[in-house]
């Protein structure tokens, strides 16, 4: 809270080393953000991303094309600033990482057919106690870069489940296991969904899931993050 507090006062301030922010820079400074740990290329993001959601599902998953911008480290300044984002109220910093994957994503060229961006929807008192939906919010920094609409009713959290964090990977399916539900606008699209961090890949697949059921086309992946294997 006292982070939340002092960048609403400071907003020119990092939000981790509290030095001043020079022109371009939001949120985070040059320097702090050199200590994340991106993806060297888009290749090797979309092949670990398939390697961890292979290893826990199989073949039980397809998906058309993945996108993650880092590697989630516990107890690393990523986490420091993404646990600001979802949890202390900087929804628009949430908006920033959007635009950034966003440009990173068309950085490597053709990005497929994608007709819409759906963010991974939060039960709707989830929704109410957070006042926001941190997804939504980098869908939307996304859509900026990328210029697809951003779609957040075409996929509800019919069940409201408990935090994926600190789960174990076959605790994390059953809890997400048949919480999604499409609604008809998705039929015959290509959808491009979108989270904060992929763990095992269960919270997107049980929406990758529902999303097929309800009719669509494809479907593809975007995170900012993907936990590494520590």
């Amino acid at each position: 809270m006292r982070e939340q507090l002092l960048h609403l006062l400071f907003p020119h301030v990092c939000l981790l080393c509290k030095r001043l922010l020079l022109p371009g820079e939001e949120y985070c400074c040059s320097g702090c953000m050199e200590e994340f740990d991106p993806f060297s290329t888009i290749s090797e993001a979309e092949e670990q991303l398939r390697s961890t959601i292979v290893a826990h599902f199989g073949e039980r998953f397809p998906f058309e094309r993945g996108w993650c911008r880092y590697l989630f480290h516990k107890k690393s300044a990523l986490q420091q600033v993404l646990h600001s984002m979802k949890y202390e109220g900087l929804l628009h910093l949430g908006t920033t990482f959007g635009r950034q994957l966003g440009s990173w994503m068309l950085s490597g060229g053709d990005i497929g057919a994608i007709e819409c961006l759906v963010p991974i929807p939060l039960h709707r008192l989830k929704k109410i106690e957070r006042s926001y939906n941190q997804s939504e919010k980098i869908a939307e920094g996304l859509a900026q870069s990328l210029r697809k609409p951003v779609r957040p009713e075409l996929l509800v959290r019919k069940r409201f489940t408990v935090s994926q964090t600190g789960l174990s990977a076959v605790d994390r399916e059953k809890n997400s296991a048949g919480a999604f539900l499409a609604t008809s606008g998705v039929r015959g699209r290509h959808v491009l969904l979108v989270d904060d961090v992929v763990t095992t890949g269960a919270t997107m697949a049980a929406a990758a899931e529902a999303l097929r059921a309800g009719g669509a086309k494809s479907v593809s992946l975007a995170a900012l993050a993907l936990a590494a294997k520590e």
